[in-house]
């Protein structure tokens, strides 16, 4: 029968430990084991009470022998009533499965030859002990999938590229797409989305060998870390691959499902040096890729300064505009409550004269410095009235630049040529980033004010990169911000970016603004940041920027 005693109140204790899904035990004699209450012992440790260890040697029993010596250890080291020790180890129940347990407790009672009476608190901590080993697992792999995260693929590229560099060894990186899932998500819900996505994890896997690494990048996109990978095998071997895995339809509620797979690739030593080149050349190979198709890195699609390669002169913006090959992309931003599409934002894309269609960030980068950045701000405007017109109930986002903002020529020209859209001008929302913001917070006002007046709404863009203030934010006027990818990133199994983003909402919804977070890519992210209130989510899981939108492949 249990004692009383001032660390273990009486009957408090019984329903505080109940709660706590904890059980008081007692040990006499070194032999003889007894519960505070056998009721609450059964639920503890999920033992049935007929097979409850009435004995330290019947307890003991059932734990692993390193436990045992452990715990052995801990008791021996009470040398005076009153010390006290804490434990934590697996006990196998009578049906054959562990649960974690936390053993805190007080010797009360001894002799020279060890203790004789011993008061604790038994508690049940599996639960927790699987949370913490699902985050460990997490902090590695895909919560979806359960294949290596971006993390690891990071690491394992620089392994490689370290590996290559010292050895001159050779090593790829294949990042592959799955290109339909956008389409997938809409038609059929989140959950078939998911089901394809697995499923593709799991048909990399099973097509990799030891020690290549596979892992899921974000959103739709895989990644495929190759060690020795042969230049002249390569190229065949990433077609059978993506041909492998488009092959076989996926076995849903809705019948089977066929993988549109695009892939881009790119050689390490040769083409990148480090993770960060291989991610960055693989998403420009990317690009426009079809369904069945792989494409090559090759420097001419590089990022930034190429050497030997000619810059964009002012000749090759006005041609690309002369000549209609600018165009525009669209991504979906979605309700995070109902998970229903709300608007698009659009993106510039250029269609280089071969006819591919690729991203337009260095050539946007190249117009800023040429001066001539407004002139592809106004194109994208027209686009954009085009597609206004064509379809009465789409809402858009337009990015404008500093340099269309910061010319008052150019700002007027913008905001003449927004009025002649009428009506539709409310459908439109006006992106400036909070860099160019925070420049001159007097200017983006005075913009934000004329654009306002037309009916269009204005947003910030990129919020919480620089060091915009919300005083600044109600001086602009902004009916939305849009927080910037990289507070936004693995939020769910951050606290530090739970708490910043939870402040910036709570503020936001202050001055009556809407949110929307950037870059979200996995489901996990996207529950969290619902849960700290963002109203608009956008990223790789609702959709990749494409050429034509959801209502136009609908109209097609």
């Amino acid at each position: 029968m249990l004692k009383p005693d001032t660390s273990f109140e009486a009957a408090p204790q019984d329903m505080a430990l109940t709660l706590l899904g904890a059980v008081a035990f007692s040990i006499i004699d070194r032999t003889t084991l007894s519960f505070g209450s056998d009721r609450q012992a059964v639920a503890v440790l999920g033992q049935p009470l007929q097979h409850l260890p009435r004995s330290s040697d019947g307890w003991t029993a059932q734990m692993e022998p390193e436990d045992v010596r452990a715990r052995d250890k801990a008791l021996r080291r009470l040398a005076w009533n009153g010390a006290q020790y804490r434990l934590t180890y697996r006990w196998r129940t009578v049906q054959g499965e562990f649960v974690w347990i936390e053993e805190r407790g007080s010797r009360r009672a001894g002799t020279e030859d060890g203790v004789t009476h011993i008061d604790g608190v038994l508690t049940n901590v599996t639960a927790q002990r699987r949370e913490t080993e699902r985050a460990a697992f997490l902090s590695t792999h895909d919560g979806l999938t359960e294949i290596a995260n971006r993390k690891t693929l990071h690491q394992s590229l620089n392994h490689l590229a370290a590996l290559s560099d010292r050895q001159s060894g050779e090593g790829a990186f294949l990042r592959v797409r799955l290109l339909n899932l956008t389409d997938i998500n809409a038609v059929y819900g989140y959950e078939t989305g998911d089901r394809l996505l697995v499923e593709l994890a799991k048909r990399l896997s099973d097509n990799i060998r030891m020690p290549d690494v596979v892992g899921r990048i974000s959103g739709p996109d895989f990644g495929i870390v190759f060690y020795g990978a042969n230049d002249e095998a390569f190229p065949t071997l990433a077609e059978r691959l993506v041909l492998e895995l488009e092959d076989t339809p996926v076995e849903t509620p809705h019948g089977g499902l066929y993988m549109e797979i695009g892939a881009g690739s790119t050689r390490l030593r040769t083409n990148a040096r480090s993770a960060e080149e291989a991610f960055a050349q693989t998403a420009i190979a990317l690009e426009g890729t079809k369904p069945s198709q792989v494409r090559s890195y090759t420097p001419v699609m590089g990022l930034g300064h190429v050497p030997g390669a000619r810059e964009t002169t002012s000749e090759d913006v006005l041609d690309a505009l002369n000549q209609r090959r600018i165009r525009l992309a669209y991504q979906p931003i979605i309700d995070a409550k109902t998970r229903q599409l709300h608007h698009y934002e659009c993106l510039l894309r250029l269609c280089r004269e071969d006819g591919e269609i690729v991203s337009a960030g260095q050539f946007i980068m190249a117009s800023e410095r040429l001066g001539l950045v407004h002139l592809l701000d106004r194109r994208a405007l027209e686009l954009a009235a085009e597609t206004l017109a064509s379809d009465p109930e789409v809402h858009l986002a337009l990015n404008v630049s500093a340099g269309t903002v910061k010319n008052a020529e150019a700002a007027a020209g913008y905001v003449a040529a927004l009025r002649t859209l009428g009506q539709a001008a409310e459908r439109v929302t006006l992106e400036l980033t909070e860099t160019v913001a925070l420049d001159d917070p007097a200017m983006a006002s005075d913009f934000s004010n004329e654009v306002r007046s037309v009916g269009c709404d204005f947003a910030i863009d990129d919020f919480g990169s620089g060091y915009t203030t919300f005083r600044n934010l109600m001086a602009i006027e902004a009916e939305m911000i849009k927080i910037d990818g990289t507070l936004i990133e693995g939020i769910a199994f951050d606290p530090n970016k739970q708490t910043f983003v939870r402040m910036m909402v709570d503020l936001a919804q202050t001055f009556s603004v809407k949110t929307v977070a950037e870059m979200v890519d996995d489901r996990a992210d996207a529950d969290m940041l619902c849960r700290l209130g963002v109203d608009y989510l956008q990223g790789f899981m609702f959709g990749v920027p494409s050429a034509a939108a959801a209502w136009q492949k609908r109209a097609g």
